[in-house]
């Protein structure tokens, strides 16, 4: 298990957590992190008041713990990067795992170029159901494929590296569903972001467990969001984002 001295006074990547009891899988996060074969990062917890182990075992790994008063999830991420040292903010989420050399692999595509904003990659559910990791696969298709037609980005708060000063640019991740790709797509308007091939992180498939009807009632919400765009503003996916948003969250404040 790692030590807060390990890690670097001006890191590279700040990766960062938010957190609401995630004492159940955020282990096996912060193993995956402390395994790292590149060793130039910082973590940050951004928690949201959990009444469980999770602070108690961010401390263990040696991360940096913010403590926020049920903010909601992507709030509690930009208040993370507020305070984050590293050149590269690495917004991920408590329930995945990383490969050993998923750090070694982004520094490497952020030097071969210069100009690169952004980086996101395929999620694929380790504990997941066969039809939710074909789902997952096919997912990841056809936003490479709007992302070869469009240059628009689509990322995931699961996996999703962007340059601090270009983050810092923006208002951070708005607090709707569906930030992190809104967030990616604003910023690939202006940056280079793209998708990062020969990259893939693994998450829990526990939004899976409600059941294939229900699970797709969330992407069908996503895919009008992401492929429809005269559709972005209808009534109706404004009502399912804010849905989502209060069912993904405790904040007190949604937006629309």
């Amino acid at each position: 298990m790692a030590s807060a001295e390990k890690w670097h006074e001006t890191p590279r990547f700040s990766i960062i957590i938010p957190t609401y009891n995630e004492e159940r899988l955020l282990p096996s996060l912060l193993k995956s992190i402390d395994d790292q074969t590149l060793r130039e990062f910082e973590i940050i917890i951004s928690d949201d008041k959990s009444t469980d182990r999770t602070r108690d075992i961010a401390q263990q790994f040696g991360a940096r713990i913010i403590v926020n008063d049920q903010i909601g999830e992507y709030p509690s991420r930009n208040a993370a990067a507020r305070v984050a040292k590293g050149s590269v903010l690495v917004f991920t989420g408590a329930d995945t795992r990383m490969p050993r050399n998923m750090l070694r692999l982004v520094a490497s595509k952020f030097d071969q170029d210069g100009k690169l904003a952004g980086l996101y990659c395929p999620t694929y559910p380790y504990d997941g159901a066969p039809w939710a990791k074909v789902e997952f696969v096919l997912w990841y298709a056809l936003t490479t494929m709007l992302y070869l037609v469009t240059r628009e980005a689509n990322a995931s708060g699961a996996f999703f590296a962007v340059r601090s000063d270009v983050f810092r640019e923006t208002k951070g991740f708005q607090n709707v569903a569906h930030a992190d790709s809104s967030l990616s797509r604003q910023l690939s308007k202006n940056f280079r972001v793209r998708p990062g091939l020969g990259l893939l992180i693994f998450v829990s498939g526990r939004r899976t467990k409600m059941g294939i009807l229900g699970f797709n009632r969330y992407h069908i919400a996503m895919v009008i969001d992401v492929f429809f765009r005269f559709l972005r503003n209808s009534q109706w996916l404004r009502a399912e984002r804010n849905h989502r948003i209060v069912r993904h969250t405790r904040s007190k404040s949604v937006g629309g």
